[in-house]
């Protein structure tokens, strides 16, 4: 059985990465790929890259073919910190895709290296939601998220306690 590492390093076969500077020297350039944030919700609504689009890393395979329809054209995938951008590169490498990469380091480098982003203004909670679908896929995320903490938690203890 595969270890996650012999998977990441298989992707990396596959997939050609670049630095966050390398990302943001190509874009200056006038280079103008598909920028595909596969990010959860909350990460997104925190910020991205201006003009990505946004497609969980769960739902790639059935939503990239109607958000990014043209295959020949270039994909920057990123994510946090540049796993889920590799495997989801990977993926649509073996949808068609022709020319695919991974931005190393994710959004996390990105920010860190001070390059611009889009922040979202923080939604007012007074007002309540204005698209109910949003709220919804976000709270299903972060239950997720919860739920996958709370299993990480338990995990730690029993291993703590010998079990």
């Amino acid at each position: 059985m595969k270890s996650r590492e012999d998977l990441l390093n298989e992707a990396r076969q596959e997939v050609p990465e670049m630095t966050v500077r390398e990302v943001h020297e190509h874009l200056k350039k006038g280079e103008a790929p598909v920028l595909l944030d596969v990010r959860g919700l909350d990460e997104w609504e925190r910020g991205h890259l201006e003009g990505a689009i946004h497609i969980p890393r769960g739902r790639l395979e059935s939503e990239v073919e109607v958000k990014a329809p043209d295959k020949s054209r270039d994909v920057v995938v990123y994510c946090a910190g540049g796993v889920r951008s590799l495997l989801a590169a990977e993926s649509l490498k073996d949808l068609g895709y022709e020319w695919v990469i991974s931005m190393e380091g994710g959004f996390e480098d990105w920010a860190d290296a001070g390059l611009p982003a889009v922040h979202p203004p923080v939604p007012d909670e007074e007002r309540g939601p204005e698209n109910p679908d949003l709220l919804e896929a976000e709270i299903g995320h972060l239950e997720q998220v919860l739920s996958e903490r709370k299993r990480r938690l338990e995990q730690a203890n029993m291993d703590r306690q010998g079990g």
